[in-house]
């Protein structure tokens, strides 16, 4: 179901203060990443986005979880293989996912 972004973005706000443990900011605003401001690692994201994909009905075809939380090798371990192996870590820099883009997909029913 297609919706405006303004609904939208109150829903999602109000379905990422209930879903996501811990502290969160004083405001939630549509700028909010869940990496950085909301300090979501690669499982908790998961499920996050599983269930926000179910909630809003957004086709996830497009989806790319690695682009905003890269596979965690951090740590002495991980230094050392990826040292070790003398490869890059992967995608070190992920692209903040922010709730504005949790917004923009659930207003138009896909993730684009």
């Amino acid at each position: 179901m297609v919706k405006s972004y303004e609904d939208a973005l109150s829903e999602i706000l109000l379905f990422i203060s209930e879903q996501v443990p811990g502290p969160k900011p004083r405001k939630l605003t549509e700028n909010t990443t869940l990496r950085g401001d909301l300090r979501m690692h690669n499982d908790d994201a998961e499920k996050l986005m599983c269930r926000y994909f179910e909630r809003f009905d957004v086709n996830a075809q497009n989806f790319d979880f690695e682009k905003y939380f890269p596979e965690e090798g951090e740590g002495i371990i991980g230094a050392l293989i990826f040292g070790f192996l003398n490869r890059k870590r992967p995608n070190a820099d992920p692209k903040p996912l922010t709730i504005a883009m949790l917004a923009h997909a659930a207003s138009v029913g896909a993730w684009v």
